[in-house]
């Protein structure tokens, strides 16, 4: 039974991941948008998850582990999976039984983690932190993180007006209580870690809208123009950051 003033959100959100949310319209949409800087991504993480190799590791959620560890063939020492619904953990679980990693399935509430206080070498997440109270998953995260533990988080951004022009437009894509990151929360994680941002997603996104309307395939001059145009924005205007769709926070605990 939750309790707390947090149980009526944790429940919300227990029953919008029960229910499961109406996204695949959404997802094919904006499937050619994402094609490039998810191979980008899992670059980063690949090579920053080797620092939990050998490692007790947490993952906030329970099913990236498959694609983030697995598949980069990091073994942790231990690997832990958190989730507040149990169809997501039962999806988590599916491949379980054929993983070297052999993870351990928890159902627990992210605000309130049952570990003992600086129980995890590396703590990692996709798209987790901006359905939780933001701080205090925070403060959960920092108490089971050995000093100078990591953290590894993909998560939106909020910041972009045609960005929240289109949350609004898709509610049934979402829960009620989620929240993209903005300034204040990016601040925040500097104040607890120190951090390395990478951004994804800003021109890409129209012109990946586009290559799905004309291609069948999002490996195409279109969404590669679109990766390449959002590489070279970066580099010259560093501004334009916080208008990218998407962010991955690398960091270690302070």
């Amino acid at each position: 039974m939750l309790e707390g003033p947090l149980s009526s959100r944790v429940q919300r959100e227990q029953e919008a991941f029960n229910e499961g949310l109406r996204r695949d319209g959404y997802m094919r949409i904006f499937e050619h948008t994402s094609y490039l800087f998810l191979q980008w991504r899992n670059q980063i993480i690949r090579n920053e998850l080797k620092d939990a190799q050998g490692k007790n590791v947490l993952e906030m959620g329970s099913i990236s582990w498959k694609g983030w560890i697995e598949e980069n063939d990091i073994r942790p020492a231990n690997l832990h999976c958190i989730n507040i619904s149990q169809e997501e953990i039962n999806h988590g679980k599916k491949n379980a039984p054929f993983s070297k990693v052999k993870p351990h399935f928890h159902l627990m509430d992210a605000h309130n983690l049952e570990f003992e206080d600086e129980s995890f070498d590396f703590v990692y997440g996709c798209a987790i932190l901006h359905h939780l109270d933001y701080n205090r998953a925070l403060d959960e995260i920092c108490r089971v993180l050995k000093p100078g533990g990591k953290i590894l988080f993909a998560e939106p951004l909020g910041i972009n007006p045609v960005g929240k022009l289109v949350r609004l437009m898709t509610p049934f894509a979402r829960t009620d209580d989620e929240k993209p990151l903005m300034f204040k929360e990016l601040a925040e994680l500097g104040e607890r870690f120190n951090t390395r941002h990478y951004y994804e997603e800003l021109l890409s996104v129209p012109l990946g809208v586009a290559s799905g309307v004309f291609f069948d395939s999002p490996d195409n001059w279109l969404t590669r123009l679109g990766f390449n145009l959002d590489r070279t924005l970066i580099r010259v205007f560093p501004p334009s950051r916080y208008l990218f769709r998407h962010i991955l926070v690398v960091g270690t605990l302070k």
